[in-house]
């Protein structure tokens, strides 16, 4: 496993810093705008100073730290600033638009998918996506344990599937994934979207969450990450077996020292799993 690759906690990785990077730029822009926008808001109702007014009701709003270790809280229950620019920051949303440019916009997106699918470009990427997806089911008949319900999406891509008995879901955003191991319902649920209207209007149900533990996570820099359905496929494999493999070992108990009298020096690595070992 490579050094990108960690299991739990450990130092920011650089994939990892520039997301944070890009969040926290996007997250500026959008105080500035949201800043502007409150005090046209407090302006029109005669309040003085409007603009440094707006700047520390938006910070009460939506700034929100540990008590302890002063980092932002991330927590959904506290009312946050857009962390990318999508519908321009908030202010270019469907909801500020009436039920006739909803579905001009929506008829407009639709035909622009429709069109590019059929052009060269999009029949050349079809092709190769279907190439790709029969190389993956060409691979997974070879294999013993493995089974894919489901893969694929783009932000994120997204893994379901089992390995040796043990179910499993692989995500992958903004170059870091992270693979949950033995998923069972977390009791939670999410609105996921049911279908779309001709109009653009979008209904939604509801849908329970499954959750497991996180065995490894990392970035796309990982050794092994690869670009295609097949690598990534064994990757995801070949991590989760190195994790089954390295919680059933036993280390050897106390048979280490054969080989500590052949090296010289005391065995600090586990010679079966790989595992650092604690020093004796």
């Amino acid at each position: 496993m490579s050094s990108s690759t960690i299991v739990g906690r450990g130092p920011e990785l650089p994939r990892a810093a520039d997301y944070r990077e890009r969040v926290e730029r996007a997250r500026g822009e959008a105080r500035l705008r949201y800043r502007d926008h409150l005090a046209a808001a407090f302006e029109r109702l005669g309040v003085a100073e409007s603009s440094e007014l707006a700047g520390v009701a938006l910070d009460a709003l939506t700034v929100w730290r540990y008590i302890d270790s002063g980092e932002r809280c991330r927590c959904s229950c506290h009312p946050r600033l857009p962390e990318s620019d999508v519908h321009d920051y908030g202010f270019d949303c469907v909801c500020a638009r009436t039920p006739e440019d909803r579905r001009r916009a929506f008829n407009e997106w639709r035909n622009g998918i429709e069109a590019f699918w059929r052009s060269p470009e999009g029949q050349q990427i079809t092709a190769a996506e279907q190439d790709a997806d029969a190389g993956l089911q060409m691979w997974l008949a070879e294999q013993t344990g493995v089974i894919v319900h489901d893969h694929g999406g783009l932000a994120p891509e997204q893994w379901r599937g089992t390995v040796d008995g043990h179910s499993f879901y692989f995500r992958e955003r903004h170059d870091v994934w992270w693979i949950e191991l033995d998923l069972r319902p977390s009791g939670r649920f999410v609105r996921t979207v049911a279908g779309t209207a001709n109009d653009g209007t979008v209904s939604y149900q509801e849908r329970g969450l499954d959750e497991g533990d996180v065995i490894a996570s990392g970035t796309t820099d990982s050794e092994g990450y690869g670009t295609t359905p097949v690598v990534r496929a064994q990757f995801i494999v070949d991590t989760i077996r190195t994790h089954l493999t390295r919680q059933a070992c036993t280390h050897r108990g106390d048979d280490l020292s054969s080989i500590e009298a052949i090296l010289g020096t005391e065995v600090r690595w586990c010679p079966v799993c790989g595992t650092r070992l604690h020093a004796r």
